[in-house]
């Protein structure tokens, strides 16, 4: 599987997981459901070895804020919505 196919799968589980689309979790909105998915769907990206470069084109995103939700991850697990670390688990188990 390539990383392509491999990030696209990482969205869709995304998705079925915290009941968004595809679409929401790709797009720019700001509602914190939706970007505590996209920052769900990056961190699993980068933590299951898919370089930032990649992460960053295949979320039509700049380097500097895959960083940014690297870096800010565990505080929106600990201070944000309380289901992060669920569905992060619940994504990593689907995974393997």
């Amino acid at each position: 599987m390539c990383k392509r196919e491999f990030c696209e799968q990482i969205i869709a589980l995304v998705a079925k997981i915290t009941d968004l689309t595809v679409a929401d979790i790709m797009s720019h909105a700001r509602r914190p459901e939706i970007v505590d998915a996209r920052y769900l769907a990056v961190y699993v990206m980068l933590k299951k070895g898919v370089q930032v470069n990649r992460v960053a084109e295949f979320m039509s995103m700049t380097e500097r804020n895959v960083y940014h939700v690297l870096e800010r991850f565990d505080d929106r697990k600990d201070y944000g919505d309380p289901m992060i670390e669920q569905y992060y688990n619940s994504v990593l188990k689907a995974l393997k």
